[in-house]
């Protein structure tokens, strides 16, 4: 089986899923939103407070805006995380204000919809050898920033740079276009010609100088989103090819000219320029409504002013508001900045003090707000690949022992609700199989917590003994006996394995007893600070004396979230020191899109696809029945025979996009991925909140949703008298 799955090109990165920091559990500017809390009458949808006053109809304002976020700015603002779903809020807002004229863009109803300002015509073929091919005919006139023609090859030009070696090199993980046909030859290519490698991209096809097809492989279709094949952003040709490379076709196929491939002993020449280009915002100019006029690192601030070149999105929208300064907000004072003229938006206000204190100075003619109910939700997420936390078992008694409805009510001070699984209820495929999906009620039970444990074999103390509560220093918790594959999990980590941050002088560590490993239950956790959450979990959770009584141990770390997500990720770069620490972590995740719910390759068993992968968790069912994307496709009710009811989260994520093609089909495969998860807890939904959008009333027309955050909303919006 192939295990490849399209990643830049699948989507623009502005539809990726997105996690951001959960000190106020700030949105990336597209979140969606879960139920209503049950037995409240809530509100939900969106509404605005009247934004105009005429007693304030004299006043001039400077047609600026001040907008924020409580994550920080990296500059990474050309291609936000290099694609990957490791991306900082408040980089992909920049990101969505300076990239734009996509072939396909994000609706306010969380559909992917075809861009009418940058298509003239697109066309699907399904091809007798099980191919497909998308030809995409652009519209001619449109420039960046600096006035240069917008053509075919800026469209390309990523599918081919991230395709190869050299890009791999860069940092990035080189498979943007593993669906089309040819990648594997493409993506072998190294500047010489070697038998099974080929300097043409057969699949990708550089038609004349405004229109290119892909053609997808037949293992990539039929695909249920497989319109958002041909979806690609516009790039300046150096950005991503570093300067003096082109792109050719002479009817085999796109490639890129030798100098692409020319190096520097073993090491490729342009690798080097492509990651500085990555973070270099002088160098190439910008094909979104924005353009960043100023930068600065140290303040983490960014400016960014109108490309007057601009012709609009979708629907044809342009911005009225002439610059857009993007800020550092601190979440403890960020009400105060908004009051003060240091922000003019507080966007994803949430939680229940910081919201009642936000809508305070909401009274129509200095302040306004936006509200909607969030796609997503603040999360606890295990690593479950090693330690604790790689049993099932221990992560459903982590669910049991935090009394979410609870922890939901505190944060979101009434305004939130408490999901079991990846959905949101303004998502068709949620909609129409909420009245019939069987989800496992995670109420509070340190009983149901103590039965799940013992049955998974935390049954012994740190001799190998029977464990006996109330025991106390090392034998205070349960620890299991593990298997030698267990024992050997990512090259024997788990004989290692020992608790940090032991600040009672007590370190929980396996043990091997007469030749057998021991590990305990203690659970290492990296929580975000400052930030809210993380305070609750640690007084709701760690130090919780239903923890403590079923023998288990919580081990509390803190930092900033680029080192939560480091640990997350794997990622030196983000402070990673290459030894795999913590099992639990907080922050939260959204869908910016309907084709969010597409999770394909990100349980995968192959190591080629473990960045895909934030949990790390490979479903045992798997190995016994595995998805092979080249075979005949079962249905889901032949899939669920044939496996003797056993699907796991690999053949299910992938049922649902490589083998559904109706909408009935996918829901269908949807909720035994919905049901599956829920049963093994890769995530524990903590709250799925409302978001208050409160904001200077001089911004007229603001109107966020769950599907269009701050960010792209400026769009819309205008200043006052402007």
């Amino acid at each position: 089986m192939k295990s490849k799955r399209l990643l830049a090109v699948l989507l623009a990165s502005a539809m990726a899923v997105t996690m951001a920091a959960c000190g106020n559990d700030t949105p990336t500017g597209s979140s969606t939103p879960p139920e209503t809390a049950s037995g409240e009458t809530t509100p939900s949808g969106s509404g605005a407070n009247d934004t105009s006053s005429d007693d304030s109809s004299d006043v001039t304002y400077e047609n600026k805006v001040i907008m924020g976020n409580t994550t920080d700015l990296s500059g990474d603002f050309r291609y936000p995380g290099w694609g990957t779903s490791s991306v900082g809020a408040s980089d992909q807002d920049i990101g969505r204000l300076t990239v734009g004229y996509g072939t396909q863009e994000v609706a306010e109803d969380g559909n992917v919809v075809w861009n009418d300002t940058a298509v003239k015509s697109h066309t699907e073929t399904e091809n007798e050898d099980g191919t497909a091919t998308f030809t995409v005919e652009l519209k001619e006139g449109l420039t960046f920033s600096d006035g240069t023609p917008i053509t075919a090859k800026n469209y390309l030009v990523r599918v081919l740079a991230f395709s190869s070696p050299v890009a791999m090199e860069a940092g990035h993980p080189g498979m943007a276009g593993n669906a089309f046909v040819g990648f594997e030859e493409f993506h072998a290519y190294t500047g010489e010609a070697v038998e099974g490698t080929s300097k043409e991209f057969a699949g990708v096809r550089l038609l004349s100088d405004y229109s290119y097809s892909v053609t997808v492989s037949s293992d990539y279709y039929p695909y249920y989103f497989a319109y958002t094949y041909a979806g690609f952003d516009p790039a300046p040709m150096g950005l991503f090819l570093g300067e003096g490379v082109d792109i050719m076709d002479d009817g085999n196929g796109a490639y890129l000219t030798e100098n692409f491939y020319e190096k520097n002993g073993d090491s490729f020449v342009k690798a080097a320029e492509i990651e500085a280009n990555r973070y270099d915002l002088t160098r190439y100019p910008f094909s979104g409504a924005y353009v960043v006029s100023n930068w600065d690192a140290s303040t983490k601030q960014a400016t960014l002013t109108i490309n007057p070149e601009y012709k609009g999105n979708y629907e044809g929208q342009t911005p009225s508001i002439e610059t857009i300064v993007y800020v550092k907000l601190i979440q403890e004072t960020q009400l105060e900045e908004l009051t003060s003229g240091g922000t003019d938006i507080l966007g994803g206000v949430t939680g229940g003090k910081d919201t009642t204190a936000a809508l305070a100075v909401v009274d129509g003619e200095n302040f306004s707000e936006v509200h909607y109910q969030r796609a997503g939700y603040g999360k606890i997420q295990f690593d479950c690949d090693f330690g604790p936390t790689m049993y099932q078992e221990v992560r459903q008694a982590i669910a049991y022992l935090l009394n979410r409805t609870e922890f939901c009510q505190t944060f979101t001070g009434g305004y939130g609700v408490v999901v079991d699984g990846p959905y949101s209820p303004d998502l068709g495929p949620w909609k129409a199989v909420q009245d019939e999906i069987e989800l496992i009620d995670y109420s509070f039970s340190p009983e149901a917590a103590r039965k799940v444990l013992e049955e998974g074999g935390w049954i012994y103390n740190s001799k190998g003994e029977a464990y006996v509560e109330g025991a106390e220093g090392v034998d205070a918790v349960r620890y299991k006996k593990l298997t030698a594959e267990e024992a050997n999990a990512l090259d024997g980590i788990n004989k290692t394995y020992a608790s940090v941050a032991n600040t009672d002088g007590v370190t929980y560590a396996t043990v091997e007893v007469n030749g057998a490993y021991y590990m305990p239950l203690a659970i290492n956790w990296f929580g975000s600070t400052p930030n809210d959450v993380t305070d609750l979990i640690s007084t709701t959770l760690a130090n919780n004396s239903d923890l403590a009584a079923i023998g288990m141990v919580i081990r509390s770390t803190t930092g900033d979230f680029n080192k939560l997500l480091g640990e997350i990720y794997r990622e030196p770069s983000y402070g990673y020191n290459g030894v795999p620490t913590y099992g639990m972590y907080n922050l939260a995740t959204g869908f910016s899109a309907l084709t969010n719910l597409d999770t394909s390759y990100q349980w995968s068993h192959d190591p080629a696809w473990f960045t895909n992968s934030s949990n790390k968790l490979y479903d045992p069912y798997d190995i016994d029945f595995p998805y092979d994307i080249t075979a005949q496709k079962l249905s889901y009710e032949e899939a669920v025979t044939a496996s003797d009811d056993k699907l796991g989260m690999d053949y299910l994520s992938m049922g649902m996009v490589y083998t559904a093609t109706t909408e009935e089909e996918f829901n269908e495969w949807y909720m035994g991925y919905v049901e599956r998860w829920n049963e093994l807890m890769p995530d524990i939904p903590l709250y799925s909140n409302y978001y208050y959008d409160v904001y200077n009333s001089k911004i007229e027309n603001f109107h966020t949703s769950p599907f269009r955050g701050p960010a792209a909303a400026l769009l819309y919006a205008n200043v006052k008298g402007f």
